[in-house]
């Protein structure tokens, strides 16, 4: 899970860029591990600067400052990462550019194969940048995405900036009534926390699954076009068998360093979730399937059975071998992003109104908290 915020404008001011600083210092919850930050200037000339820190720490350095000041450009676009490929450093930071392509990406694809010279990059997000940098259309990549993605990226050739999701990950847009300007990030209550500590009036709307949102800076008001792009038809992942887990046949797996990993490291998987409809003091085992790294079968031991379906962050503990499959052991996990629509939490409105209920609680002590 990542973060996606930022501004797109004809005249970006003191105003537009404190609302950008608010919403990247937000913008960690979602991601702690990087932060990043692009703008270009009155000659087009994009600029980006990104290191392998916490927002809070990023916004302290004068280098971030000065690029996040500049109001001669037309956009600011942000990124906090939290790594699922690739190690923590300031190289695998988004932005990435390729050609005349500027780009950030919240998510994990399931599938990079389908991607140009996929088997050149450790990072997927840097790999899709390289496709959509070698592209005529946007669209050619955005069909070939297997995986969960929000993208946002600027081409400096066209004088476009692009945001587009599909249904694994979200992404809000406010207008601002008076300015014309438009602001976004990964989650709603960002934005309207920072619109409204600044007293800016607003319109807000959700960005709609399979819908390409192009923002053409060519005019002298900006206009904004929205078009459909095919997606990528959804893989299925085979929910695993509780009836294959065989506890006296577990075995000495190979070590983790087989697979690229160690114990400590963090990694996210999906799952269906545990089969109760209420909210129960029982602990059960969590089944799923990696997402990064290694396509690997996960189990975490003694989860509650309100566990819901959606995508989950562990800490790498094993792995066992059970009848010839290693599978990894995960503890400690946590939900990092609830799919919507997903057909596995149906049912089970009280588990998913009580896991919502939690995150509305923390997005308002946010707001109260967090610029005082």
């Amino acid at each position: 899970m990542c973060g996606l915020v930022g501004v797109v404008s004809n005249s970006l001011n003191f105003q537009t860029n404190k609302v950008f600083k608010q919403l990247l210092y937000m913008d960690a919850l979602r991601g702690p591990h990087s932060t990043g930050v692009a703008t270009d200037n009155k000659d087009n000339e994009v600029s980006v600067y990104k290191r392998a820190l916490t927002s809070s720490d990023f916004l302290q350095l004068d280098a971030a400052n000065n690029l996040i000041n500049s109001i001669s450009g037309s956009f600011l676009m942000g990124h906090n990462r939290y790594a699922t490929q690739g190690s923590i450093n300031d190289d695998n930071a988004h932005p990435f550019t390729y050609g005349n392509v500027t780009l950030c990406h919240n998510g994990t694809l399931t599938d990079q194969t389908t991607l140009p010279d996929h088997e050149d990059f450790e990072v997927d997000s840097e790999n899709i940048a390289w496709a959509m940098g070698l592209a005529k259309e946007p669209k050619e990549v955005i069909s070939k995405l297997h995986g969960a993605f929000a993208l946002t990226w600027y081409n400096d050739h066209e004088l476009k900036f692009y945001i587009v999701r599909n249904s694994e990950r979200p992404m809000w847009y406010a207008i601002d009534k008076d300015k014309s300007n438009y602001y976004y990030a990964s989650e709603r209550f960002m934005l309207e926390a920072a619109l409204t500590r600044n007293s800016i009036k607003y319109d807000i709307k959700e960005v709609k699954v399979g819908e390409l949102l192009t923002f053409d800076m060519s005019k002298t008001k900006i206009e904004l076009t929205i078009s459909t792009v095919k997606l990528a038809p959804k893989k299925v992942i085979a929910r695993p068998s509780y009836q294959s887990w065989n506890v006296k046949g577990y075995k000495t797996a190979n070590p983790l360093s087989s697979y690229n990993l160690k114990i400590g490291d963090e990694i996210e998987f999906y799952t269906h979730g545990l089969p109760d409809v209420v909210s129960s003091k029982t602990l059960g085992t969590l089944l799923g399937v990696s997402t990064c790294k290694v396509p690997m079968t996960i189990k975490c031991y003694a989860q509650p059975n309100d566990s819901i379906a959606g995508y989950y962050t562990g800490i790498v503990q094993s792995v066992i071998n059970d009848k010839g499959k290693d599978i990894l052991i995960i503890k400690e996990p946590w939900l990092a992003e609830i799919i919507e629509g997903d057909v596995n939490n149906v049912g089970r409105p009280e588990i998913v109104d009580k896991i919502l209920s939690k995150d509305a609680a923390l997005a308002s002590t946010i707001n109260q908290r967090a610029f005082r």
